[in-house]
């Protein structure tokens, strides 16, 4: 089952990833273990005196038991003498084999062949195996479990080994990791690792029985190709992806939050390839108590009585400051100010983190709870960094403004709330789907009326489980459906106040052949490019550049490239939107309270209590 996607934007990934990235807590571990090892260099060897008198006690205890072994039970073979199986040099042929083999490397300049095979060193070698004063006649010179360790070793230099691309794959890596192709392969494994400037990167949510992982998928638009880059298991299963482009140390990178079942939220480095951990979790069980326990075994691993100190886990785990309490299941990347992640749970409040205070108890920066129940959708505005938008199971999506969050606008919608969109060339526009089907939008600038812009039915059967506006072409809507198929709408002039009468039209239909549709998403580098996954094993994407319904309706509106204006998403600051612009929306939602006005009726008299309880009771019903 594929839960959730979300696509990279070109330009973000690394085209050479990483085999392996250190984490800061390695490396302060392995610079912790280190000085450790150079404290603690003389102690051990002060142990060595204790260690020899261990080994002579022992020597003394197996001497009479090798020797009685000898007189019993001599007329068996050799290889049926089961008591004497802990010696295994007792065989004459062994003994023979195996002297012949130390004569040889210890007086290989000396011997020769025709010296080896005479019957008469063999001879020799067996009288003396029979002494027991022999070094090999004892299994205690091969024990060397007692003897303390006293070899020095280079500090590992992790700054150096990153310098020198140990880590790296691909082109930029030394030559001595390049595949020379001398296997006779066509392309080498290099090759395969690389990403080109023409490949879009797809993020996967999936899980497949017990095992959950994030699959990052390679789609090679001029053939067609579809295929796992690479996957990163994952504790538990996903429910929703958010893709950003800031590390917890405050750089730009290629990042994905993934909300689980657990209250944690995990950022992994979608440019590492066996990532093992991720680069930073918001919430969720406190480790720091198991840490500092790991590092006090790890530090007392060459002690001899470490099982005296070895300390365990507390069995009752605690949360982290600030955590949700049960499953994350909707996330949102703010794209202008580029450290700060909102989600939403079932605990049924709505958090803000800032990712940069990751290993801080200032990491929650706020908690909302506006809500009665489930949090299944939260987004924040594309040019409005201030300006939140959730939806929840209590059938009410609601406008949060994140700097002042006791100021919260409501409204409640007929079903249970399944996704939210934001009209990329109608910032003022907010789209909501609903689980009974219906897709309603609303002007948040008249937000307080209550009255949406246009509702239609997207699908009377199967639900519409999640929907996406193309970042292209204006007027563009697609919407998925538990009955596997997807709904492309054009909704060009029913997003305006002269046209809020036009109702959207439905343009194309298509069955993805992925089972029931959990989620889509449009990728944002390319007009005519749709992903989406559900019930089936694999995801499905669209490429409309050869279906001629949809060139024929929205060609024309398509917004390329060279319009647009090109910036680098991995370079520009966290705030970059113009101050004249700032604000405009929000003021407006936000501005007042008292504008809340009681339903009209069509003979222009307000609606008595008892029949505004009596519509809600109908609406209630209908969504079931």
């Amino acid at each position: 089952m594929i839960s959730s996607i979300e696509w990279v934007p070109a330009g973000v990934a690394d085209p050479s990833p990483k085999k392996y990235e250190f984490s800061q807590a390695e490396i302060n571990l392995i610079e912790m273990m280190e000085n450790h090892g150079m404290e603690d260099k003389d102690d051990v060897k002060t142990d060595s005196g204790k260690d020899k008198e261990k080994k002579e006690q022992k020597t003394q205890q197996k001497k009479p038991l090798s020797g009685n072994n000898n007189n019993i039970n001599n007329d068996l073979p050799a290889d049926l003498r089961m008591d004497e199986y802990s010696s295994d040099e007792d065989d004459n042929g062994a003994v023979s084999g195996a002297a012949i083999g130390r004569l040889l490397v210890e007086n290989s300049g000396e011997l020769s062949t025709n010296e080896v095979d005479s019957p008469k060193i063999i001879k020799n070698l067996d009288m003396d195996e029979d002494d027991g004063e022999s070094d090999y006649d004892s299994d205690d010179d091969d024990d060397l479990a007692d003897i303390p360790d006293t070899r020095d070793f280079m500090p590992v230099d992790i700054n150096g080994l990153n310098a020198i691309g140990f880590s790296q794959v691909g082109t930029n890596s030394p030559a001595y990791m390049e595949d020379d192709g001398s296997d006779g392969d066509d392309g080498s494994d290099a090759e395969d690792v690389l990403i080109r400037s023409t490949d879009a990167i797809v993020v996967v949510a999936k899980t497949e029985e017990e095992f959950a992982a994030l699959e990052v998928h390679v789609y090679e638009p001029d053939s067609g190709n579809l295929f796992v880059h690479h996957d990163i298991p994952l504790p538990s299963f996903p429910l929703c992806l958010s893709h950003g482009d800031i590390s917890p140390l405050g750089l730009p990178g290629n990042f994905c939050a993934v909300g689980t079942f657990t209250p944690g939220i995990e950022i992994w480095n979608l440019d590492v390839l066996n990532a093992l951990e991720p680069s930073c979790i918001l919430g969720g069980e406190d480790t720091s108590m198991a840490d500092e326990i790991m590092r006090h075994n790890m530090m007392n691993n060459s002690e001899k009585k470490q099982q005296q100190n070895v300390l365990k886990p507390p069995r009752d785990s605690s949360l982290k400051p600030g955590s949700h309490t049960d499953a994350v299941m909707s996330l949102s990347w703010n794209k202008i100010h580029r450290n700060v992640i909102a989600s939403g749970s079932a605990d049924c409040s709505v958090k803000l983190w800032d990712v940069t205070q990751a290993d801080t108890n200032k990491a929650n920066a706020s908690t909302l709870k506006h809500h009665k129940d489930k949090v299944q959708s939260v987004l924040w505005h594309p040019v409005e960094g201030s300006l939140l938008a959730t939806g929840s199971y209590d059938r009410t999506v609601a406008l949060v403004d994140a700097r002042a969050t006791d100021n919260v606008k409501l409204v409640k919608i007929p079903a249970d709330c399944e996704s939210l969109a934001w009209d990329p060339f109608n910032h003022h526009c907010l789209t909501a789907a609903s689980e009974d089907g219906t897709v309603m939008c609303w002007d948040v600038r008249k937000f307080s009326d209550k009255t949406p812009l246009w509702s239609i039915i997207a699908n009377e059967y199967g639900g519409v489980s999640d929907l996406s506006y193309n970042p292209h072409v204006p007027g563009m809507m697609a919407t998925s459906a538990l009955d596997k198929t997807v709904t492309i709408w054009d909704t060009y002039n029913s997003s305006t106040d002269k046209s809020s009468s036009i109702q959207p039209k439905a343009k194309m239909n298509k069955d993805m052949k992925v089972g029931k549709l959990f989620t889509l998403n449009f990728y944002p580098s390319s007009p005519w490019l749709l992903g989406c996954g559900g019930g089936a094993k694999e995801i499905a994407i669209w490429d409309m550049t050869r279906d001629d319904t949809i060139q024929k309706c929205f060609s024309g509106r398509s917004i390329t490239s060279s319009e647009e204006s090109k910036v680098d998403t991995r370079d520009e600051t966290p705030e970059k939107t113009p101050e004249n612009e700032t604000g405009k929306i929000l003021d407006s939602i936000m501005a007042s309270d008292s504008h809340t006005e009681k339903p009209i009726n069509d003979t222009g008299m307000k609606k008595s209590p008892s029949s505004k309880k009596k519509k809600k009771k109908k609406a209630h019903r209908a969504g079931r």
